[in-house]
């Protein structure tokens, strides 16, 4: 998950408790792979590596998936080798067109046909990629819920 701590982060959260509550979801996710918080798409800096772009979107194009659909999305993803999952969650006023173009998604994941503020979003995403990874791992936590 494509997140980092730190300012400019922190400045995407207008509430201190969702953003602890999407920390909490790094922190658990770190356990399983690298996962950090990080403001907006144009803050990321180059990096190596192959890069796949999932988005939060609740347009048309975008699928509602199951939290095992997440899992086995996840899973395509840790297969290939050199890898690094971006999940971006679109502001207030959601994605631009132009930023279609630049960041090509290969995933618009939908929470459903509401409306949710961002920082919910972020948490919601959070929570189903820890989920998905205790999923994959066989951990108790999704089967208990």
């Amino acid at each position: 998950m494509w997140l980092k701590k730190g300012a400019p982060a922190r400045r995407g959260f207008k509430s201190p408790e969702a953003l602890a509550l999407v920390e909490e979801y790094v922190s658990r996710i770190s356990k399983f792979v690298p996962c950090e918080i990080q403001g907006a798409p144009e803050e990321t800096g180059k990096s190596g590596g192959v890069k796949t772009t999932w988005w939060c979107d609740r347009g048309p194009k975008a699928r509602i998936l199951s939290s095992e659909d997440v899992a086995r999305q996840l899973e395509r993803c840790a297969q290939e080798s050199s890898r690094e999952l971006r999940i971006f969650i679109g502001g207030p006023d959601g994605f631009a067109p132009e930023d279609e173009v630049s960041f090509s998604p290969s995933l618009r994941w939908s929470f459903g046909p509401m409306t949710l503020p961002h920082e919910l979003a972020a948490v919601v995403a959070g929570e189903q990629v820890y989920r998905a990874w205790s999923i994959l791992k066989g951990l108790p936590y999704h089967a208990g819920h």
